[in-house]
């Protein structure tokens, strides 16, 4: 069915507003990285700033944040794929309920776990207080919906048929899962991989209110706005780690769609 002519071009310039909304913000980081100044749009560039940055100490922390995402990701498979899977492809009293707790951390702000979680850890565990492993089983909580639901969503069009095929070849249920079911369903897994590691990666909030003793990037580049404001230093920071951390992200999906290329075809 045809759309009518002006619901095309409203839909069009709907796309066209968000998706400068989207852009503009990116771009005065990038203009301002190359600038002497942060006015918009810029009078004087230079690459001078460039050289401002105390790279050792900011690799330091972008090291701090990848390490936080690695771990992130690896627990969010390793909760949420189960999950998704016994919400999908099981029938058990519970199920909905499971389902609706599930999306729990996704209805309250961040920063309202993050102080709950810093409190607890306070009042009975001290000695553990800005613990980097507290930190990432912090982060973690914020990304299990978005990652359950993407596992969930890949499980639910993957037809049933060839699992049913493998048991009823003799195949055990933990054999058909992962020689069937987890190939079949793995652009969902990395798609929800890329989503936890780059929200960890990136996530300030969270080590932030926990007082980590690892210092991620973003609490990194936000010492620094406080301190300073928003400079063309500050702005090379945070362009710089969104190249890190969204090329490492390009690199593994190009990995993995070379390694399971039939089920991205």
């Amino acid at each position: 069915m045809r759309l009518p002519r002006w619901l095309f071009a409203t839909l069009n310039l709907y796309a066209l507003i968000l998706a400068t909304i989207l852009i503009l913000p990116f771009l005065q980081v990038v203009l301002t990285s190359v600038t002497s100044d942060v006015v918009f749009p810029p009078r004087y560039f230079s690459l001078a700033r460039w050289s401002d940055v105390r790279w050792p100490d900011f690799f330091r922390a972008m090291l701090v944040s990848l390490r936080l995402g690695f771990w992130v990701t690896l627990l969010m498979i390793a909760i949420c794929l189960p999950a998704a899977y016994a919400i999908e492809r099981r029938r058990f009293r519970g199920r909905s309920a499971l389902g609706a707790l599930i999306f729990m951390p996704a209805i309250f702000p961040t920063i309202t776990y993050g102080i709950a979680i810093g409190t607890y850890v306070a009042m009975y565990v001290i000695q553990y207080t800005g613990a980097f492993s507290l930190v990432i089983i912090a982060t973690a909580t914020w990304t299990i919906p978005l990652v359950t639901r993407v596992i969930q969503g890949s499980i639910a069009t993957t037809d049933v048929v060839y699992e049913e095929a493998a048991l009823v070849m003799g195949a055990s249920p933990i054999r058909t899962f992962f020689k069937i079911t987890l190939p079949l369903i793995a652009p969902g897994v990395i798609t929800a991989g890329a989503i936890a590691f780059t929200s960890a990666a990136t996530n300030f909030t969270i080590p932030w209110l926990m007082g980590s003793t690892e210092q991620p990037v973003a609490v990194y580049i936000y010492q620094d706005v406080a301190k300073l404001g928003f400079t063309p230093q500050t702005a090379i920071q945070v362009l710089v780690m969104q190249i890190v951390i969204l090329g490492i992200v390009q690199v593994l999906l190009r990995v993995f769609r070379k390694q399971f290329r039939g089920a991205f075809a």
